[in-house]
């Protein structure tokens, strides 16, 4: 009997090996905004240290948002040829032991170069999991599970945050490091002993039928494995390599649209968050409270990508980031003309961070399912690896506005002007994939 992975999938009900996925992806996801955020605390005192300007660690500050650069797109490409289970522990490795070393180096090259490596282990983490999660999750709850997953990235910038004055105080700059280290060699071993790898690619490998019914039957406890099944799934791929999927027809169209979606969200996301604290002193409050006002606005972004999710699975995905993203750019207005209020301001900062935070993380859930299943870690590790062009050339722009003399008012109005390109980015893919999808139906008949 022929067996449709794809539908028993989507049918099955959450159980206990979706809670450990989501689990296990948080945990991934939680190291990578950690790491966004343990350069930035350590700075001043290394500084100190080293008898070094603040400024003269700019280098070492973009150097692991390369690193992401490289690794989302290396990544993403291993997870489609070696699997999602072996790359997401390669990847691990690499963060893990870098961060680990970090507190070993001498001189400014050595830390460019150890915070490069870092950031192509974490970045390469994050299609791979992301395709890795989506495949194992029913399809009335894919977007909620997915952004839940993902937003541990939000969480571990508010976690770094908050425990890296402890760990500081405990052992100095090198403990953030040792920390930071600890947390993915941990996840490691826990992959290695209990993670199974993506049903989804074993079958699209042609896997053994008992592996791919004993595993089927750990996702949806009602299937049951017959000897004689033979599994396969309903997706319609063209010839070549997984590179090849990301382009051909509509699909070209699709793609490149989603790139710009992505260096727009990604540098709005980068704009906001690194130049609050700085343009909020400016305003005459109080680094502390700066800081607490980000804190509040990244757990806005956690609150509102996992309520985009839960609303996009039951109506869907792409009109709910139409809004969401047309609601950022009137939000991040606001935000620039509350500082005078602190009520409002705070307000405003949990409810642009939901909007602009938690649209990056329904966008990589969106993102991710736009590819067939032997090229969805590439189709994400591409798109991620554009983003990050606007993520590293936001603090540059922003650096030069402040510089010209404008104030949170004039900079955050201007970011409202990505934030509609968004929008519009997301009407013009929502149009394209409904016709890719009426072309593939046609096809597969």
């Amino acid at each position: 009997m022929h067996v449709d992975v794809d539908k028993v999938i989507e049918q099955s009900r959450i159980g206990p090996l979706h809670v450990f996925i989501v689990a296990i992806g948080f945990l991934i996801m939680l190291f990578d905004g950690y790491d966004l955020v343990a350069m930035a605390m350590i700075v001043p005192v290394i500084s100190a240290e080293w008898g070094l300007k603040p400024s003269d660690f700019s280098l070492a500050l973009s150097a692991a948002l390369f690193g992401v650069l490289f690794g989302s797109g290396g990544a993403g490409i291993m997870g489609d040829w070696i699997g999602r289970r072996w790359t997401i522990v390669i990847m691990l490795l690499i963060a893990g032991v870098s961060m680990s070393m970090t507190p070993l180096v001498s001189s400014m090259n050595e830390l460019i170069a150890v915070r490069f490596v870092t950031g192509i282990g974490a970045g390469g983490c994050i299609p791979v999991t992301l395709a890795y999660t989506l495949e194992f999750m029913p399809r009335h709850v894919r977007n909620l599970l997915t952004v839940f997953m993902y937003s541990g990235a939000a969480m571990g910038t508010v976690i770094g945050g908050f425990l890296g004055p402890t760990l500081l105080q405990m052992g100095g700059w090198p403990y953030v490091f040792y920390f930071g280290g600890l947390l993915p060699i941990t996840v490691v071993a826990i992959v290695l002993l209990a993670l199974p790898e993506s049903l989804r690619f074993l079958v699209a490998k042609h896997c053994k039928p008992e592996v791919a019914g004993a595993l089927l039957q750990r996702i949806n406890p009602d299937f049951h494995h017959a000897a004689g099944n033979d599994y396969g799934l309903k997706e319609v791929t063209h010839k070549g390599g997984p590179i090849h999927e990301l382009f051909g027809g509509r699909q070209t169209a699709i793609t490149l649209t989603l790139w710009l979606v992505f260096f727009g969200s990604q540098f709005l996301l980068f704009f906001i968050g690194l130049w609050m604290p700085t343009l909020l002193t400016a305003e005459g409050i109080s680094l502390d409270t700066a800081l607490y006002v980000l804190a509040l606005y990244n757990l806005g972004g956690v609150v509102g990508g996992t309520a985009f999710g839960a609303t996009g699975d039951r109506l869907s995905p792409m009109p709910v980031l139409i809004v969401a993203f047309s609601l950022a750019a009137v939000l991040v207005v606001a935000f620039g003309f509350s500082t005078h209020s602190m009520p409002l301001l705070i307000g405003v900062a949990i409810l642009a961070g939901g909007t602009v935070a938690g649209s990056a993380l329904m966008l990589g859930a969106v993102a991710t399912g736009l590819y067939p299943t032997r090229a969805r870690s590439t189709g994400i590790g591409w798109a991620l690896g554009i983003g990050r062009f606007g993520s590293i050339s936001a603090p540059l722009i922003g650096g030069a506005m402040l510089a010209s003399g404008m104030g949170i008012k004039g900079m955050y109005t201007f970011a409202a002007v990505p934030a509609i390109l968004c929008a519009g980015g997301m009407v013009v893919l929502w149009r394209l994939t409904r016709a890719h999808e009426a072309e593939l139906s046609i096809e597969s008949r």
